[in-house]
């Protein structure tokens, strides 16, 4: 929720704080880029999707308390992952019969 504030706040910086002409109110909110956000920066995708680093994470004790230690991050990651976009699209939607099993 905190990070859909900061993206309504970007967005508005940008129209100037009206929101009357909803297309350009969209193409604000679709434009936002944040660099320094909790989940690290991110922006938006033409679908509207976030494309943003993925951070692997190790919980360690350390001084008593126990902390997330980041130990690896994958950077600008989409929803594709590393799928070329439009070869994934093609493919049939996940279900319990597709991909099919493989025995």
């Amino acid at each position: 929720m905190y990070i859909d504030g900061m993206v309504a706040e970007a967005a508005l910086e940008k129209t100037g704080g009206k929101t009357d002409d909803k297309d350009k109110l969209i193409e604000a909110l679709r434009g936002v880029s944040l660099t320094d956000s909790p989940r690290g920066p991110f922006h938006f995708d033409h679908f509207g999707n976030v494309i943003g680093n993925i951070y692997i994470r190790r919980c360690e004790k350390k001084d008593g308390k126990l902390v997330n230690t980041t130990i690896k991050t994958y950077p600008d990651v989409s929803q594709f992952w590393t799928y070329d976009e439009k070869w994934f699209l093609s493919q049939p939607v996940y279900s319990r019969d597709y991909p099919a099993l493989k025995s």
